[in-house]
């Protein structure tokens, strides 16, 4: 698998139409709210990573996420309090999407991997706890800050509210995910704007709108996970 920073507007475009394609996805659909611009600035300002598999087809982006440091800007909750660490040494990973069943987990590899290559002292993220519970896929090495916090910037597309939990990997504990990660079937090659590395994990050859489609549902073998950005 091939992990590529997103350089050009085309290639940053093209993430931001994914995402939105995938968040409105039937069964687990969400949008911003009309006055958000949360999602705007993190789109514009941070740094988006596509997911490529270089050999089946090199030019499909499977999936994706955005990561900046909080010294490039505020983290989008006032909790955690991480004051105490180096604000470009945290990162904030969100815009969470997968086109394909089993990318999720893939992109979770490889945010683990480019956090041990920036020697990550912290990653703070905000996955979806109500209506649609996406923070177990974290229970492993991050610590659940409180309670879970209404999201102000989204909502369901019936409009209901949709609630977050603050959970964030630190010290120890981020440094033992990463050993583990890169440990595991991991065989990482630096590239300019990117990587390549192996993966343990499989994906479906055929997307997830195209599953839904042929079935008139999507596919109840696919876990929400992966249709849902975290």
């Amino acid at each position: 698998m091939e992990l590529r920073m997103l350089t050009t507007d085309a290639e940053r475009d093209r993430f931001a139409h994914h995402l939105r394609e995938v968040r409105a996805m039937r069964g687990a659909g969400f949008s911003e709210t009309a006055r958000s611009l949360t999602g705007e600035v993190h789109l514009k300002f941070g740094n988006l990573y596509g997911l490529f598999d270089e050999h089946r087809s090199p030019n499909t982006m499977l999936g994706g996420f955005a990561m900046h440091d909080l010294g490039m800007f505020g983290q989008s909750f006032p909790r955690p309090d991480l004051s105490h660490l180096s604000p470009d040494k945290v990162f904030e990973c969100g815009e969470l999407w997968a086109a394909v069943a089993g990318a999720a987990p893939i992109l979770r590899q490889a945010g683990l991997i480019l956090a041990g290559q920036l020697n990550a002292e912290a990653l703070l993220l905000y996955p979806i706890y109500k209506p649609w519970n996406l923070s177990t896929a974290y229970n492993k090495g991050f610590e659940r800050m409180g309670d879970p916090v209404a999201w102000p910037y989204i909502h369901t597309l019936s409009g209901d509210k949709i609630w977050v939990q603050p959970m964030v990997s630190q010290g120890e504990a981020l440094q033992q995910l990463i050993r583990e990660t890169v440990a595991h079937q991991a065989d990482v090659k630096e590239l300019t704007n990117g990587m390549r590395f192996t993966t343990p994990y499989s994906i479906s050859a055929r997307s997830i709108s195209e599953r839904s489609q042929r079935n008139g549902r999507i596919a109840s073998s696919i876990s929400i996970s992966d249709r849902v950005a975290a």
